[in-house]
């Protein structure tokens, strides 16, 4: 597999934001997010055997790893890579950006798998593959980072179809102020759950955090 890097950092994004884990990012992605904090994976990166990367895995004290990218599922060694996590006693947090099928995944038990839903502000909100929204499971969510009025326009049709079917969780693009979406939210009576990206509010824009 082709790898950026692997750290040892705390989640800072979602449902288990504060939860220690140990990162694996993969390179390469085949979107181009205006906003993206992560272009340094777009190429480049260190070709690692999936058995050298399991030993890293097994070695850590976490019990989360999180394959996050760069777009994970773009590596073909990718589901057994997960398979073999899990077999090993970790659960497993998939970051996608929503383009590419995750059906191989929803098999694959003790995984969570985070879907990027791609709004406007990024410039690839037509790439979301749809037939995702109906293999989430309950465990899995659908992440929407807001920046503006129509983003949220977006997240509000979005939510208007499939509010009842996928969790939802709603954070504002670093740097945006945040009190109106939370506002919003709470106005438009939304159950969805807004959080922020806490790592960067402890470590800024740092790279392997």
């Amino acid at each position: 597999m082709l790898i950026t890097e692997i750290f040892h950092s705390i989640q800072g994004e979602g449902p288990f934001t504060g939860i220690p884990m140990i990162f694996i990012r993969t390179s390469l992605c085949n979107l181009r997010c205006k906003w993206c904090d992560t272009t340094y994976s777009f190429e480049g990166g260190t070709e690692m055997e999936v058995d050298v990367l399991i030993k890293i895995v097994e070695d850590s004290w976490e019990e989360w790893v999180c394959l996050t990218g760069g777009e994970p599922l773009l590596q073909k060694e990718a589901p057994d890579l997960v398979r073999r996590i899990t077999s090993a006693g970790k659960r497993v947090l998939i970051e996608t950006g929503g383009s590419l099928s995750i059906e191989p995944y929803t098999m694959i038990e003790k995984t969570v798998i985070d879907m990027d839903v791609k709004t406007p502000s990024s410039g690839e909100e037509k790439r979301l593959r749809t037939e995702n929204l109906n293999l989430l499971r309950k465990e899995d969510y659908a992440k929407f980072v807001i920046s503006d009025d129509t983003d949220f326009a977006y997240l509000e049709n979005f939510y208007a179809k499939y509010g009842k079917l996928v969790n939802i969780v709603v954070q504002p693009s670093y740097g945006t102020p945040e009190a109106w979406i939370a506002e919003r939210i709470i106005e438009k009576k939304m159950l969805v759950r807004f959080m922020l990206q806490e790592h960067k509010y402890i470590w800024g824009q740092k790279r392997g955090v």
